[in-house]
């Protein structure tokens, strides 16, 4: 009798690791406000902490729900949105754009792939990176510049595990 695994047992066992529950994302156009989506970050005075994300990052993609970033991580910030040279402007229905900022590197995510430095053709305009979810490549969910020490994750562009 042979101890070596059969090649339909070794199949079944890979097939069944990857049928592992994954989270399911729910869009930010889900909640009432952006207030649901905030807590107060660790700080010594409630009134001057910083708004951090209540729930874990997702990716917004069905099936996939990849965890991009854990609670608490992340800082919000509501921006006004200035387009890169070379990229056409995401789209918005406010002035300002509301993300994620996640700082010092990054090693603060769990999940998150970068693109190449996007060519800029206007001197002193540094080169952005987009950032998609590292498991199935969808993006782009965000952006950073390269060299840089701070990424921006679009709130409306991620989900959010809210149970």
């Amino acid at each position: 009798m042979s101890s070596e695994p059969k090649q339909a047992d070794i199949w079944a066992a890979l097939q069944a690791s990857s049928r592992r529950t994954r989270p399911v994302a729910v869009l930010k156009s889900s909640f009432t406000s952006s207030d649901e989506l905030l807590v107060a970050g660790p700080s010594s005075d409630e009134k001057t902490a910083p708004r951090v994300n209540k729930y874990d990052l997702l990716c917004p993609r069905e099936g996939c729900g990849s965890v991009i970033l854990k609670a608490q991580v992340g800082k919000w910030v509501s921006l006004e949105p200035t387009p890169h040279p070379a990229l056409p402007a995401l789209p918005s229905e406010s002035p300002d754009v509301d993300c994620w900022l996640v700082m010092p590197n990054p090693m603060a995510f769990e999940n998150i792939g970068f693109s190449r430095a996007v060519p800029t053709t206007t001197p002193g305009v540094p080169k952005k990176k987009l950032l998609a979810c590292a498991e199935c490549d969808l993006g782009p969910l965000g952006w950073c510049f390269e060299g840089g020490s701070e990424y921006w994750l679009v709130s409306d562009r991620v989900g959010y595990r809210s149970a």
